[in-house]
């Protein structure tokens, strides 16, 4: 038993390497692609100029594709948690990222809404393919859970189905026909 365990977390350390070190970044190179061609279209919104919003908006989503380029590999569920955590606990925080979307609401190019859009369609993909790993390595303990849960259910409704008195206040209380229809129906 000892020497299965040895091997399936064997596998799974190679799965892991070949996974973290070979596939991962190709995935991401094919993401920060795509958000170097939405950078693009920004910064040509930015240069054939606009209403004054529009190019603010521009700027930002520019500078903000700039930052999510260099920081694809930050993209993870515990990265994700602690961000969300601590955006909630800080007031200032929220307060700058509150503005930014003002930015973007007040934007009346549908161009730039666009690449935002998609920008964060990307940024979702690369969010789920650097956590793959995790979610697998997950799957297990998430089934264990999933079927006690049912089994606990299942358990419940039997225990209420037992207890429950219908039967027995059907054969004392109703009469033959009635209790023809309760039992046999």
């Amino acid at each position: 038993m000892l020497t299965v365990l040895f091997y399936v977390l064997l596998g799974l350390g190679a799965a892991h390497f070949i996974y973290e070190r070979i596939i991962l970044p190709s995935i991401r190179l094919h993401y920060r692609n795509q958000l170097f061609a939405l950078r693009d279209v920004a910064r040509e919104r930015i240069i054939d100029g606009g209403s004054e919003s529009s190019v603010q908006a521009a700027t930002l989503v520019h500078d903000s594709l700039n930052n999510a380029i260099n920081r694809l590999h930050l993209l993870t569920l515990p990265n994700k948690f602690r961000a969300q955590k601590r955006v909630a606990e800080d007031p200032a925080i929220r307060q700058k990222i509150k503005r930014e979307v003002d930015v973007f609401k007040r934007c009346d190019d549908d161009e730039i809404v666009k690449v935002l859009i998609k920008s964060g369609q990307v940024l979702e993909s690369v969010l789920l393919f650097n956590s793959l790993m995790l979610l697998l390595y997950m799957l297990p303990f998430v089934l264990a859970v999933i079927f006690c849960v049912k089994v606990i259910k299942t358990a419940s409704s039997v225990v209420r189905w037992v207890k429950g008195r219908e039967l027995e206040e059907a054969i004392m209380l109703l009469p033959d026909p009635q209790v023809k229809q309760v039992v046999y129906a």
